[in-house]
């Protein structure tokens, strides 16, 4: 899942997890729309890529809380935005991690196959 109020953006995290082979059941660009690709989803989502800051005024920290607490939804935050204040109110919500923008699609990607790594032991 991809949260990311930025269409390019979203669209080309998209294309970049086709390309290494990874299934996106869908974008959202706000809290709202996330929780009901989730629901949509039944929750089988293996990670939700996640902005801080998305539309609507809604938090890429809150919509993390919401997807962790109501289906185990772990988020990585890719995000332009990612001071030390917001890390750790996006620590207990355990994330994959944290990669800043710009990205390169060698930090996305290496993010995804340690959380696919953590999963497998």
């Amino acid at each position: 899942m991809i949260v990311e109020d930025e269409m390019l953006l979203a669209l080309d995290l998209e294309d970049m997890l086709i390309d290494a082979g990874h299934s996106v059941v869908g974008q959202a660009s706000d809290m709202e729309q996330a929780i009901r690709l989730a629901d949509r989803v039944e929750g089988q989502v293996d990670v939700a890529i996640m902005d801080v800051n998305l539309a609507r005024g809604s938090n890429g920290v809150e919509t993390a809380k919401a997807l962790r607490e109501r289906w185990n939804i772990p988020s990585l935050f890719v995000s332009g935005n990612l001071d030390e204040q917001t890390r750790r109110l996006a620590r207990q919500w355990q994330p994959v991690g944290f990669v800043g923008k710009p990205y390169s699609e060698r930090e996305v990607l290496a993010a995804i196959r340690s959380m696919e790594t953590a999963q497998m032991c």
